[in-house]
């Protein structure tokens, strides 16, 4: 009969696992937090609030696939990052700001995140029906300089709408045409 045999294969894997989460736990404890959104009016954050980002319907399927086709793959993150770029801005330029959103916001390089948010709050701040979506791009800046200045540029837009004063005292709207 054999002697007593000591089961140690779990004790090294054991081991790992603990020092990896102790090193995991104290890069986190080092990190800084990220820097709070800018403060927006907060009838135009409901109205941000109250939008929807549904690629799933008909419209939306072909955008919903070119994302997912251009965030996959092992490529270079700054690959990535150009792919979703261009995506996000030929939706822009199809007036897709919600596929635009969902392609930007996908990029991992922080620089090219932050131009095709740029782009996107380009475009959403021409129209004042649009400025919904701007709120997502000013979010969605990781330049916490950046997102100060546009939302200051969007808090100034909503008010040029009309729609941050008080009722009746926004922009005289033209009467339309009488229809014959």
């Amino acid at each position: 009969m054999r002697g007593r045999q000591k089961a140690t294969g779990w004790k090294v894997p054991l081991l790992f696992c603990g020092a990896i989460l102790v090193i995991v736990g104290l890069g986190a404890l080092w990190r800084t937090p990220p820097a709070p959104p800018p403060e927006l009016p907060e009838a135009l954050t409901a109205k941000a609030r109250a939008l929807a980002i549904d690629l799933d319907t008909p419209e939306g399927r072909p955008w919903k696939e070119r994302i997912v086709s251009a965030a996959s793959g092992f490529v270079a993150p700054e690959v990535k990052t150009q792919r979703l770029g261009a995506v996000a801005a030929e939706a822009v330029a199809a007036g897709r700001l919600d596929a635009a959103c969902a392609a930007a916001v996908q990029a991992p390089d922080e620089a090219g995140r932050d131009a095709a948010f740029a782009g996107i709050f380009a475009a959403a701040a021409r129209e004042c029906a649009t400025l919904p979506w701007a709120v997502f791009a000013v979010h969605g800046l990781r330049n916490p300089e950046r997102a100060k200045a546009l939302a200051r540029k969007l808090t100034s837009r909503w008010e040029a709408c009309g729609e941050g004063q008080p009722s009746g005292q926004g922009e005289v709207q033209p009467t339309p045409p009488a229809s014959r």
